[in-house]
């Protein structure tokens, strides 16, 4: 295999493969595998749960395909200079040049990569521009830990004819409704919310009336962006049943602009060392005092003009899960609605239910 192709061009392709492939792995599962054809360059990575494929033109040379390490290949390439990289694979090794720069690589055998199967399954096309949004606010919510899997997908259901969105960690909660997406297929589906965001980095750089080619199996989603597909395994599981857990309507209700809150509540979290420190709200008729207290560094104090219905009240949150659901709602206004100081509060637009975002308070002494 012999090719020359663009840095930059290069070092994304590798660098969208190296980031699913994980450092459990060993042998040629570690590596990232190069097939070229002609002048089409195949760049694949897997963990063989989630895989990325890019393709890319390139000035091919000789035909042929290489296994090279994930993490070193993405760090030479990107070293080099802007400019036409030569590739060439030999039997043991890959050599990656530029000018006076030359690495030389061990690789794997291809033989010992895994045979991924191509994409398969029925494709609905849907707007890029609605998907990514929906999923940018939503995916945060889900769980990073892996003892309990289901959490840490994103549900999508279907709701009146729409696609919803769904993702929680136990300690909250969002929901997202796409407009002008239709639910993919008749069941949910429970997508990883690992593939999700690489999705969301792979559509970043898409033109905003792109659309995103999905391709269902029995027990597989592919999402196609642009060169790049993102293929995931879904999660096998019944989600649990998280709506019924929203409130039908909150007796106190707090309008503030959202930069402004934005600001305090980033301000107040420099001193939120611990996962046990909070910011607390204490909300009145036209304003919300925003604090934080911290034994070993000291205490924060902010007030923020805004607008309150209800009964005033403290109530405190981990500033991390609140900071990202005020920074997922829309607008430049945001509604904090609450119930009391132990029950969930929501977070949403103005007049804007279309993303809702459901956050447990944490008790304070």
């Amino acid at each position: 295999m012999k090719f020359r192709s663009e840095r930059d061009l290069l070092v994304d392709a590798l660098g969208a493969a190296s980031r699913v492939v994980t450092t459990r792995l060993i042998g040629a599962t570690s590596g990232i595998l190069l097939s070229l054809t002609g002048n089409q360059l195949v760049v694949t990575g897997t963990d063989l749960d989630l895989t990325a494929r890019t393709t890319i033109e390139v000035v091919g040379i000789e035909d042929g395909a290489a296994v090279v390490p994930a993490r070193l290949v993405v760090d030479a390439v990107r070293s080099l200079e802007p400019g036409a990289v030569a590739v060439e694979a030999h039997d043991e090794t890959v050599e990656v040049s530029l000018g006076r720069a030359r690495f030389s690589l061990r690789t794997f055998s291809v033989a010992d990569y895994p045979r991924l199967p191509p994409i398969s399954g029925p494709v609905t096309s849907v707007a890029a521009l609605e998907l990514i949004q929906g999923l940018t606010q939503v995916v945060r919510a889900a769980a990073t830990d892996d003892a309990r899997p289901l959490l840490t997908g994103v549900l999508f259901t279907s709701n009146e004819g729409t696609l919803r969105l769904i993702a929680t960690d136990s300690y909250r909660l969002a929901v997202r409704d796409v407009s002008g997406v239709a639910g993919f297929t008749g069941s949910d589906l429970l997508v990883p919310a690992r593939a999700l965001h690489e999705l969301q980095r792979t559509a970043n750089q898409l033109p905003a009336d792109a659309e995103i080619a999905v391709a269902l199996s029995d027990a597989e989603i592919a999402f196609i962006a642009g060169v790049t597909s993102i293929a995931s395994r879904l999660i096998d599981g019944n989600y649990p049943s998280v709506l019924q857990l929203i409130p039908a309507s909150y007796p106190n209700q707090l309008r503030v602009a959202k930069d402004t809150f934005l600001t305090s509540l980033r301000r107040a979290r420099l001193l939120a060392k611990d996962s046990t420190s909070s910011v607390r709200l204490t909300v009145k008729d036209r304003t919300v005092e925003i604090r934080t207290q911290s034994h070993d560094a000291g205490d924060v104090e902010d007030n923020v003009d805004a607008d309150f219905q209800g009964d005033e009240m403290t109530i405190a949150f981990n500033p991390n899960f609140l900071i990202d659901g005020v920074e997922a709602v829309p607008g430049d206004e945001v509604v904090l609605e609450m119930s009391d100081a132990v029950r969930p509060a929501m977070v949403h637009g103005v007049d804007d239910l279309a993303f809702r975002y459901l956050l447990m308070p944490v008790r304070v002494q």
